[in-house]
């Protein structure tokens, strides 16, 4: 199946797949890099979101793997998924950022 005929999260996934298959090869004659993520799992239901974490787990034994997201249920099934392997920084908003609310209003 080509590609564009996947769904967006199991593109998603095969992508991630690739990444982390190319990173582990590059750990195997360098000297590691962090690995930052962005929002990787954003089209990832619950269940691959903890697969995708679990994976993410494994290459944290190799490297330093940083996380970011603005959704606050993937940092929930990465607590749930990995208990004390993660730890979370919340970063305060900007003071000087207009509110959700108040660019609604």
């Amino acid at each position: 199946m080509p590609v564009s005929g996947m769904s967006t999260g199991t593109a998603d996934q095969l992508y991630l797949a690739l990444r982390v298959a190319a990173i582990e090869d590059y750990l195997d004659h360098a000297d590691p890099l962090p690995f930052i993520a962005d929002d990787l799992f954003i089209n990832f239901d619950e269940k691959r979101a903890a697969a995708g974490f679990r994976v993410l787990d494994e290459l944290a034994k190799k490297t330093q793997v940083l996380f970011f997201t603005h959704h606050e249920h993937l940092v929930d099934v990465a607590r749930k998924t990995l208990d004390d392997a993660v730890s979370v920084v919340t970063l305060p908003v900007a003071s000087n950022s207009p509110s959700p609310r108040s660019e609604a209003a």
